[in-house]
């Protein structure tokens, strides 16, 4: 099978809703999805909001290069899809890449921003259009981000140490969003935006996660995060609009924390934060 081009791209987990009032900001963790572009019909499982065929589309429809005949994708990944990590945006980012470099073609990046973020929106995988999620893959780092913003929205970076990440993977779907009850809690959400540029992403986070579970009514995750802070003094939160609850923790912390998990039946992923230093990259199966 030939391949014409390849991508990849971060996952990441939230610490601050756009919702809430117009700003959003997300940090890399060390969760991958790969795409490649290939010859022949092949459609890949898992994209249930038929995002690689809306950038296909968006992609003819700027007259941009194509290979002859019929083209597929083939996507490996490793990112929970659906519940708050930002997948939609790494599969697109990546999906973008593999375009790119399979055709010989440069977009700048607030070509690539509007095009992802109004395919998201179009989709319906995103209310806000997810600028703050495709920044935090595009280029991996912590940006404060204008959701409502033209091109990549970018306002500043933040600093973000480096934690270990447990991902609690509840067995629920994905609330209903309703923006208004973000907008209703929009001075706590103002409140992160002070946080995170004053140098607290931490009490960012978990201040993020308290407000958007009650914009979403999640009185299970408030009550998770609450057990795990007491228990281990780990920062636990909501990502995204979940359903995915984020403990952050020191190396010594994670054993006691996944024990303690496993205890309660909870399914979890265990990764890291993600500061874009290329350490283990090998080359694509499928160069």
């Amino acid at each position: 099978m030939k391949v014409y081009g390849s991508g990849r791209a971060n996952a990441g987990i939230s610490l601050l809703h756009a919702l809430g009032c117009g700003n959003g900001c997300s940090t890399p963790i060390d969760l991958w999805t790969y795409v490649g572009l290939v010859e022949g019909p092949s459609i890949p499982e898992g994209d249930e909001h038929n995002l690689l065929q809306l950038l296909l589309e968006a992609w003819k429809e700027r007259d941009l290069p194509l290979p002859t005949g019929e083209i597929g994708w083939l996507v490996k990944s490793d990112i929970p899809t659906g519940i708050g990590l930002k997948s939609s945006s790494a599969l697109l980012i990546a999906a973008v890449n593999a375009l790119s470099t399979g055709n010989s073609v440069i977009l700048s990046d607030n070509v690539i921003f509007n095009l992802i973020s109004a395919i998201q929106t179009k989709a319906g995988c995103s209310v806000s259009g997810g600028r703050d999620d495709i920044a935090c893959s595009y280029f991996p780092a912590t940006w404060i981000v204008d959701a409502n913003a033209g091109g990549s929205g970018i306002i500043e970076q933040i600093e973000f140490p480096e934690k270990e990440v447990i991902i609690v993977i509840r067995d629920m779907k994905k609330g209903l969003v309703e923006v208004q009850s973000f907008e209703n809690l929009r001075p706590r959400f103002e409140q992160i935006v002070l946080k995170l540029r004053n140098g607290s992403p931490i009490d960012a986070f978990r201040m993020n996660g308290q407000a958007v579970a009650e914009a979403m009514g999640d009185e299970e995750a408030l009550s998770i995060c609450e057990d795990l802070e007491v228990r281990f003094g780990c920062p636990a939160a909501i990502s995204g609009s979940g359903p995915a609850i984020v403990v952050l923790c020191e190396p010594e912390q994670t054993e006691p924390v996944k024990q303690h998990l496993k205890s309660k039946a909870l399914e979890f992923v265990h990764t890291r934060t993600h500061h874009g230093v290329e350490l283990h990259w090998e080359r694509d199966e499928w160069e």
